[in-house]
C-alpha cells in the first residue's frame, strides 16, 4: 500500500515538474496554444474565483501578454481578440495537433508526390539500365560473331597461302625435274656425225 502511495506522489511531482518547466517558457509571444484538452475557460483575473469570461478550444493560437506572479495564471489575448486569463498549464508553446494536421498532411502529400517522381525516375532509369543491357549484349554477340568470322577468314588466308606455297614448290620441283630430265636425255642423245667434204 505505501508502495502505491508512493508511485502516485512521484508521478503527481513528475507532472507538476514537467508544468513548471513549460510555464518557465512561457515568454510574451504569439507562439503559444491551448493544450490540446477539450476546452478551458478565460477569467477576467488572474485567479479562479474571477468571473469567466468565456472558453478556450484545444489548439486555439494564441498570444502571451503577461504572468502572475505566481506563474499560475497567464494572460493572453485569443484568436478573436478576447483578453483575459488562463491557467498556465493550459498554455503551452507547441503548435497544436489541429493546426498540426493540415502542415502534416500537405507535407504527406509533397512526399507522396516525390516517392512518385522518385518511382517514375527510378523505372525510367531502370528500363534505360535494361535497353543499355540489351544493346550491350548485341554488340557483344556481333562481336563474337565478327571474331569468329575473323579467325575463319584467318585459317582460309593461311590454308590458301599453304596451299599457294606448295603448288609453287611442286611447280618449282616440275620445272627443275624437266630440266634435270631434258640435261640427260641430251647428254645421251647420239650426236650426227659431220660428213665429209666430197670436195676433199
Amino acid at each position: 500500500m505505501i508502495r502505491k502511495w508512493f508511485a502516485a506522489a512521484l508521478v503527481v511531482c513528475s507532472f507538476q515538474a514537467f508544468s513548471l518547466q513549460d510555464i518557465a517558457e512561457l515568454d510574451a509571444s504569439s507562439s503559444h496554444y491551448i493544450r490540446d484538452d477539450l476546452f478551458v475557460f478565460m477569467h477576467a483575473g488572474a485567479g479562479r474565483n474571477y468571473r469567466i469570461l468565456g472558453s478556450i478550444e484545444a489548439g486555439t493560437p494564441i498570444t502571451v501578454i503577461d504572468r502572475d506572479n505566481d506563474a499560475e495564471f497567464t494572460q493572453i489575448t485569443d484568436d478573436e481578440g478576447r483578453t483575459g486569463w488562463v491557467e498556465s498549464r493550459f498554455v503551452s508553446n507547441t503548435m497544436s495537433q489541429a493546426e498540426q494536421l493540415p502542415i502534416i498532411s500537405e507535407r504527406l502529400a509533397e512526399s507522396q508526390t516525390a516517392l512518385q517522381s522518385a518511382q517514375s525516375e527510378n523505372a525510367r532509369l531502370r528500363q534505360q539500365l535494361n535497353d543499355a543491357r540489351q544493346q550491350v549484349s548485341t554488340l557483344t554477340t556481333t562481336n563474337d560473331e565478327q571474331a569468329t568470322q575473323i579467325t575463319r577468314l584467318s585459317a582460309k588466308v593461311e590454308s590458301a597461302n599453304k596451299d599457294e606455297l606448295v603448288m609453287w614448290f611442286t611447280r618449282g620441283g616440275m620445272v627443275a625435274g624437266a630440266g634435270i630430265l631434258l640435261g640427260v636425255l641430251l647428254t645421251y642423245m647420239p650426236k650426227r656425225k659431220r660428213r665429209n667434204s666430197e670436195w676433199m
